[in-house]
């Protein structure tokens, strides 16, 4: 039940951070996932943990979207610090992160192989669906999808391979 809850969790608060940000009403969106981030480290295990590798996953995250922006690939919609990606983006990479020990944990038992390929296929679908709703803007270019793929295709491993080594409750994954 509670991997469920987990996903669940993620998922409400992606929509509504999307659509949000689509539709005016961020402050409410950021409330509700700062709330959903909350009752995650109330009842994980090791809380630290799980605060730790959100904290890795939004500096990755901001990194990497804010790349993106600042080579024109993407153009996310909210609001920012200067030029770096909005504040929907670090809260969705921070509650991302809370899903890697849980209802994503199973990629801490494949080879980062799998993970690069889930990024590479996933990420630019999560991004191009944010922009169908308005959170963001590109152009739907064969170089634009490539740069998304290729950032996520690095960034998951990385965070799959940080949960795994760093910041895991279940030390005895193979």
């Amino acid at each position: 039940m509670r991997l469920f809850l987990n996903i669940l969790g993620f998922q409400t608060a992606w929509w509504a951070c999307i659509a949000g940000v689509g539709r005016g009403l961020e402050i409410p969106a950021l409330l509700y996932g700062l709330a959903l981030a909350g009752l995650h480290l109330r009842f994980a295990q090791q809380p630290w943990q799980e605060a730790k590798l959100a904290a890795v996953a939004v500096a990755v995250g901001v990194a990497a979207d804010t790349l993106l922006q600042m080579t024109s690939v993407i153009s996310f919609y909210g609001w920012a610090l200067g030029p770096l990606s909005p504040f929907w983006l670090w809260l969705l990479w921070g509650l991302f992160a809370m899903t890697l020990n849980a209802s994503l944990s199973f990629l801490q038992t494949q080879t980062l192989w799998l993970s690069a390929l889930a990024g590479l296929v996933f990420g630019p679908f999560t991004y191009y669906a944010g922009a169908q709703l308005g959170a963001a803007s590109f152009d739907n270019t064969l170089v634009h999808l490539s740069a998304l793929a290729l950032a996520w295709a690095t960034t998951l491993p990385v965070l799959v391979y940080a949960a795994k080594h760093f910041f895991t409750h279940t030390k005895g994954l193979p």
